[in-house]
């Protein structure tokens, strides 16, 4: 590679700001530091946030979002939801929703080029209210409860789903729509309930709703229903990553929503998480605060 070469100082040279400067001259250049003329070991802060060098990092987004309280002495809460709702939208302490805003003009994703990528985290607290899980009428495991009958016990069923979407149409934040891959889970999948393929949960993080223990087990039967335990304050977070691979695209702003509660079913050989809309006004969930975070970054 070339080499700059720059004799050092020798008694008797000159060092005024003339001679000084002209030391330095084959040190400059025309062009901006950027990725095709510096080395990957030159980069440090300045290249990836702000100013002409920002080419690693172009853009950089954060805020907090549901209802800031770190000793939960307030939360928002929510209940279960039926095939067809539309989710419940993450909002604030006074009810206001809490989207990832990108500034007047948005980030542009060039096809093949930028990628955006989406983190988050939410403090939730799942319940179960009036009756408990185990009163599902089906994606139960059926356990003899020793007189010639059974009782039914939790198989999964029983867990709230947290998506993104965005708004691709302006600032105004007002055209919000599930992201690419993601699904809202009120496609009918079986006895008129909605669901997804996982394979189209491709933003969804999932937080059980119950922890739940078979009631005295006697050698193989349950001779009543099983106990929920539940789950007491928890966390749940995601991230998802996105590659334009046709045209560019602005994004203005994305937003957490959720909905529950979800199982676990099984159809022609395909996995969904479904709902099971008899019981979803017995469960609840109480959400507090957390964080929604974005980036956008070259992948060439």
């Amino acid at each position: 590679m070339s080499r700059l070469v720059q004799p050092a100082v020798r008694d008797g040279d000159a060092i005024d700001a003339a001679s000084l400067n002209n030391r330095f001259t084959q040190f400059s250049q025309s062009n901006a530091l950027n990725a095709f003329n510096t080395r990957d070991a030159a980069f440090d802060l300045p290249h990836f946030v702000g100013g002409i060098n920002r080419f690693l990092m172009p853009a950089m987004f954060d805020r907090q979002i549901g209802d800031n309280d770190w000793k939960h002495g307030s939360y928002r809460s929510e209940t279960g939801q039926v095939t067809g709702a539309a989710p419940h939208i993450v909002k604030d302490g006074g009810g206001t929703t809490t989207p990832l805003d990108f500034g007047p003009l948005g980030v542009t994703l060039d096809a093949n080029i930028h990628a955006l990528r989406v983190y988050w985290d939410l403090s939730i607290r799942p319940k179960w209210v009036s009756r408990g899980s185990y009163n599902v009428t089906n994606l139960l495991f059926e356990i003899n409860d020793g007189s010639g009958g059974s009782k039914g016990h939790f198989s999964g069923y029983g867990c709230w789903a947290f998506w993104l979407q965005w708004d691709v149409t302006s600032n105004a934040l007002t055209n919000f729509v599930n992201v690419p891959g993601q699904g809202d889970f009120n496609t009918v999948v079986a006895g008129g309930n909605g669901g997804e393929l996982l394979s189209d949960c491709e933003s969804t993080s999932v937080m059980q709703s119950v922890v739940e223990t078979a009631a005295e087990p006697d050698n193989g039967k349950t001779p009543r229903n099983p106990i929920d335990y539940p789950m007491g304050w928890t966390s749940v977070d995601g991230a998802w990553h996105y590659v334009p691979t046709v045209t560019s695209l602005t994004v203005y702003g994305v937003r957490v929503v959720f909905s529950g509660p979800f199982g676990a079913w099984n159809t022609g050989g395909d996995n969904y998480l479904i709902r099971v809309d008899s019981v979803a006004a017995d469960a609840s969930i109480d959400y507090n605060g957390g964080g929604l975070s974005a980036v956008v970054m070259r992948v060439k």
